[in-house]
């Protein structure tokens, strides 16, 4: 049985900015609408993937080092977005489908990437009470960090492809005027698992309500792609690394955080060039048999927040704003509301917003000294620019490059390198220094060998309070070599 909720503000009532949705050909009959698409590859285990090429018919474009990506100029409908990278000699893929619609400039996409040899499948029908086939229907495989989009054919069948092995997940079957079906499917190597939805009839509810527990962090970030040990870039992985040790200091549960991405919205400054700024918003997951997804609001400084994206994936948690015209030292304001399935979007509703958190980048971080491949004593100094607004910093120091991206030729590696100084990142130590002038630390970890070399990054964070941290800038890795 299904439980009334009050009816709310419908979908229609919502002020959506339409910026950056372009119109080709001329004549009211011939225009197709097409949009920029902004989205996120990662592995199956959450890690971006950096340098991966992602296409969508004939638009194509490269994985930055956050793993984000943005391709322009897709037409609306159901698009695929294919997107594939060599890793150890091995030819890694992944696709989903992404639902274009013409009148909303903003998508979410994640695109998930595992090995060509082992790949699986997820297969089956989707059906009405009366076991009738439901074309259209839309299949979401919630991945560790995301889902892939599946849609049923006129025979309401559908097959998921290129599915990474060895997991569990929740598939869910979604479709407007019913409610969602949920179940759980495991997919082994090279094999097609099945999963049939039978979906039933729903009846208004009203709005779903806000989520909760939302909560914001704003990274800065070098943009530069690098898999090398050379020095003149930073890892993916790594960046992933640093936003799970300061997501668990601030109590953000890592569970089923599945990165979604915002295309640009109206704004009047842009990223300063070679950085990336996003802000990463997580709330709680709870499971409504109507969630059809979310709508995403923001604004600027004291600005009421305003419809930015909405993205059609009742299995997220989470959302990551990568805007490229999120701008450093500006306000940003956020609240997450629930959508439902129900007639929508013509009669469905908006839930209730959550609460407003707000997230202020920080300007972008340069590290001095050591240079890269520079020659140092076996006690180096270390020395970066000052961060407005930044009031600590933290110095990591590696023994060896931290490649945190996943290498199927070395199964049994750690997925994270642990730095050396701090060697406990809970208690820093001489490595943590605070106050906005303090722009120095000499290195007091253990002893560093001669003729090794060794790789270093800052943090910068606008709060001393590891709990309390909001915003964070990370210089680029550099490497040196002691004499």
């Amino acid at each position: 049985m299904l439980i009334t909720r009050p009816i709310g503000r419908g979908f229609a009532g919502l002020v959506v900015p339409v910026t950056l949705v372009l119109f080709t050909g001329c004549g009211s009959g011939g225009a197709k609408q097409v949009a920029g698409l902004a989205g996120v590859v990662t592995d199956a285990e959450g890690r971006p993937v950096v340098g991966a090429t992602v296409t969508s018919g004939p638009q194509s474009t490269t994985s930055l080092t956050n793993g984000t990506f943005v391709l322009d100029s897709v037409e609306e409908g159901f698009q695929l977005v294919q997107a594939s990278n060599t890793v150890a000699g091995h030819n890694w893929t992944g696709e989903t489908l992404v639902d274009v619609v013409g009148n909303e400039q903003n998508r979410s996409i994640n695109v998930i990437l595992s090995d060509d040899a082992t790949q699986g499948q997820i297969a089956g029908s989707v059906i009405d009470p009366s076991g009738f086939p439901l074309p259209g229907a839309k299949v979401f495989i919630a991945g560790p960090f995301g889902s892939t989009l599946a849609v049923t054919d006129n025979d309401g069948n559908y097959t998921a492809r290129r599915i990474p092995p060895g997991f569990t997940y929740q598939v869910t079957a979604s479709l407007a005027g019913f409610v969602n079906h949920t179940v759980s499917v495991h997919v082994a190597t090279n094999q097609t698992a099945a999963a049939s939805f039978a979906l039933s009839n729903g009846s208004s509810q009203g709005p779903i309500p806000a989520p909760t527990n939302v909560s914001a962090q704003a990274w800065t970030v070098a943009d530069s792609v690098t898999r090398a040990a050379s020095g003149s870039g930073t890892p993916a992985g790594l960046y992933e690394w640093l936003k799970q040790v300061y997501r668990q200091k601030r109590g953000i549960s890592e569970s089923r955080v599945a990165a979604k991405i915002e295309r640009r919205t109206a704004a009047t400054r842009v990223s300063p060039t070679g950085t990336v700024v996003e802000v990463d918003l997580f709330w709680d997951f709870t499971s409504f048999n109507d969630l059809f997804g979310y709508s995403i609001d923001r604004g600027v400084g004291n600005n009421t927040p305003t419809v930015t994206a909405v993205f059609r994936d009742p299995q997220a948690n989470a959302f990551l704003d990568v805007d490229p015209l999120l701008t450093p030292d500006t306000t940003y304001g956020y609240a997450v509301h629930r959508l439902d399935t129900i007639d929508f979007p013509a009669n469905g509703t908006v839930g209730p917003a959550s609460a407003t958190v707000s997230a202020t980048p920080l300007a972008p971080l340069r590290a001095i000294a050591p240079s890269a491949d520079a020659q140092t004593g076996p006690t180096p100094l270390f020395q970066w620019q000052a961060v407005n607004r930044a009031q600590g910093y933290q110095v990591y120091v590696w023994d060896r490059f931290p490649a945190l991206l996943f290498d199927p030729a070395k199964p049994n590696e750690p997925a994270a390198v642990p730095p050396i100084w701090p060697q406990d990142l809970n208690n820093p130590g001489p490595s943590f220094v605070t106050g906005i002038a303090n722009v120095t630390v000499t290195y007091q970890g253990p002893a560093l060998q001669s003729g090794h070399t060794y790789y270093w990054m800052v943090v910068a964070m606008d709060n001393t309070n590891p709990q309390s941290v909001n915003a964070m800038s990370a210089s680029k890795l550099r490497k040196f070599t002691v004499q």
